[in-house]
């Protein structure tokens, strides 16, 4: 397995000469927010233009094409576009409850991120039970979507917000059975005992 862990080495040794210990877990916690929010903005641009692309091809088509070189800048324009929009809450609505749901469904997706090694020794949290972890925290997201709809003040919003909700809940019934497999297969709930499994 491809291994990091001397850079995490090097950058822990430093930030804990540099700084006190509470300062340095800090600097780290900082560091590794910074650093998942760049993965998620990365991945998305990407992504998203890949994603563009092959439904295009697919259909027999172009797909974009305008912004920069093949349209590859196109998902980046997108991102500009969305950032310039005017964010509109409806009146009626909870608008405490309407404002923060986006978050809660984001920081879901960032807490899922802990457990999952990029590397050896390159993940923000071993956690022995990482299986169990993923399915719990990924479960969480459905409180943002059903807080969304139900903020919105909107009969048409709740009903979309329930049947997603009912959707994700009824999609993560099969997803843990497939789990489960592997699980067994692998004798640990860890998910670098999983990956290291595979080595032979």
């Amino acid at each position: 397995m491809f291994s990091l862990e001397s850079i995490t080495t090097l950058v822990q040794d430093w930030l804990n000469k540099t700084f006190s210990p509470n300062l340095a877990l800090f600097f780290e916690f900082v560091i590794v927010g910074v650093l998942a929010i760049a993965l998620f903005a990365g991945l998305g641009l990407v992504l998203v233009i890949m994603e563009r692309k092959v439904a295009a091809w697919i259909q027999i088509r172009l797909g974009p094409n305008r912004v920069g070189p093949k349209g590859m800048f196109q998902s980046l324009a997108d991102t500009v576009k969305l950032i310039m929009k005017e964010g509109l809450t409806p009146d009626g609505a909870d608008k405490f409850l309407f404002n923060l749901a986006p978050y809660i469904v984001m920081m879901v997706a960032m807490l899922v991120l802990a457990p999952i090694g990029f590397a050896k020794g390159f993940h923000i949290w071993d956690i022995n039970i990482g299986v169990l972890y993923v399915s719990a925290i990924s479960s969480v997201s459905v409180i943002g979507i059903l807080m969304a709809g139900w903020a919105s003040n909107n009969k048409y919003s709740l009903l979309g917000a329930m049947r997603s909700g009912a959707q994700m809940v009824s999609y993560e019934l099969s997803v843990g059975l497939s789990v489960l497999s592997i699980i067994v297969l692998t004798g640990s709930l860890g998910l670098n005992d999983i990956v290291l499994s595979q080595q032979d």
